[in-house]
């Protein structure tokens, strides 16, 4: 059996490896871990608890629920029906999975994973300083995240109490959790992609992008993501045709628009903190920036040069927490790659697949009851979108949210 990182490898600073020698590039792994001991996000010492823990807590040497045919067939056959093809995982499908992205993999910690968390997270209470208010919050946010996921599988409920002490360790008052540090301005100073692609009212330079608030599934709920999500769209013929296919503006509608070529969106993401009072923040931190445009509608191709191979495309930015640490904006975003590897478990099932493969289970033109949506769920009728009015909304929603997982948190009681 192989043992976790956190429990065998212990590095320093001189033998860590560089950013991209932490995943593998181009091959039959790419975007995963190469080397879970690689991992140091916290701390320059790769044995400094914080390090010891995100090891423990987010990279797992497992084998998924599901593999899907993106990661399992070569060549690719880009035909209909694409994006639900995949078998059963087996004990040899086993790779290193999750890493400094957004995506935990965690499913439950073995006794002697456990018992190494305990100590590490004492010390963490003990002296809950890491390098910058920012980190600190991320590793608030990392406890937390798996606080959720073992209260939400009933696995290893004695140590949801410990994470949770230890993230109130980490809280900063609600006055400095509003001056923290915001990764993403800084970054966009130094840009110009990611600047270009997004709104005024973030930072960017794109006039046309107008933000809706909508009801959204439990992928964009905080009580589950620790997440606010604000969501921007825009029209290629301006905001006076935007708002004629925005569904609140047509009560009674029953099926969505017909979206033109040039349809863009901009989903935004960022962390909501708990303050030093024990109450839900939404702080500037955002992890996750996507972009959307409708480039074409020329069917299904191998040939059609886009993210989904039937005319969307993405691109998709994700906040390191090694690259925060590295003061260098340049190295906070990772800028993910259509064929890049994870584990997804949005939907329930742990699943081996693409970036592309699980983008376009949702935003996709063919083999989909509604083509004329152009990959945009966000215009479904009874979503509701609407523009926002403050900018304010969603971020409140979030916490509203995150407040009723805080409750079940403080809730859990382990068993006897």
């Amino acid at each position: 059996m192989q043992l976790h990182p956190a429990l065998v490898l212990g590095l320093v600073a001189s033998t860590l490896l560089a950013q991209d020698e932490r995943r593998h590039g181009d091959g039959p792994h790419r975007g995963l871990p190469r080397d879970p001991a690689a991992h140091a996000p916290y701390s320059s010492d790769a044995d400094h608890p914080a390090n010891r823990v995100f090891r423990l807590l987010w990279l797992r040497h497992m084998a998924p629920a599901e593999v899907a045919a993106t990661v399992d067939t070569e060549p690719m056959q880009w035909t209909e029906g694409w994006v639900h093809r995949k078998r059963t995982g087996t004990p040899d499908d086993a790779h290193w999975f999750g890493g400094d992205g957004r995506l935990l993999p965690l499913e439950g910690l073995g006794d002697a994973e456990a018992a190494a968390l305990k100590p590490l997270l004492a010390k963490l209470r003990g002296d809950a300083k890491v390098a910058s208010p920012s980190l600190q919050i991320l590793l608030q946010h990392d406890l937390l995240r798996a606080a959720e996921r073992l209260q939400d599988v009933e696995r290893n409920l004695d140590l949801v109490p410990e994470l949770l002490a230890t993230a109130q360790a980490l809280a900063l008052p609600a006055a400095e959790l509003d001056r923290i540090g915001n990764p993403l301005a800084e970054t966009i100073a130094v840009d110009n992609e990611l600047r270009a692609a997004l709104p005024k009212a973030l930072g960017g330079t794109d006039p046309d992008l107008r933000e809706v608030v909508r009801k959204s599934t439990r992928l964009f709920d905080a009580e589950k993501t620790l997440l606010w999500s604000r969501v921007f769209l825009a029209h290629p013929d301006g905001e006076k045709a935007l708002a004629a296919l925005l569904p609140a503006a047509r009560p009674g509608q029953k099926t969505g628009p017909d979206v033109p070529i040039g349809m863009r969106a901009v989903l935004v993401q960022g962390i909501v903190a708990m303050d030093a009072t024990g109450a839900p923040r939404a702080t500037p931190l955002v992890l996750e920036v996507r972009t959307q445009r409708l480039a074409n509608r020329d069917g299904l191709a191998a040939d059609n040069a886009t993210w989904t191979h039937d005319g969307i495309d993405f691109a998709i930015w994700q906040l390191e927490r090694q690259g925060a640490r590295s003061g260098a904006a340049q190295q906070f975003y990772r800028r993910i790659v259509a064929d890049d590897h994870d584990l997804f478990r949005d939907y329930g099932t742990a699943k081996y697949t693409t970036y592309r493969g699980q983008c376009s289970l949702c935003h996709r033109l063919t083999d989909t009851p509604e083509p004329q949506l152009g990959g945009f769920p966000v215009l479904r009728p009874h979503v509701l979108a609407a523009f926002a009015t403050t900018g304010e909304e969603r971020l409140r929603l979030a916490e509203e949210q995150a407040a009723k997982l805080f409750a079940k948190l403080t809730a859990v009681r382990p068993p006897k």
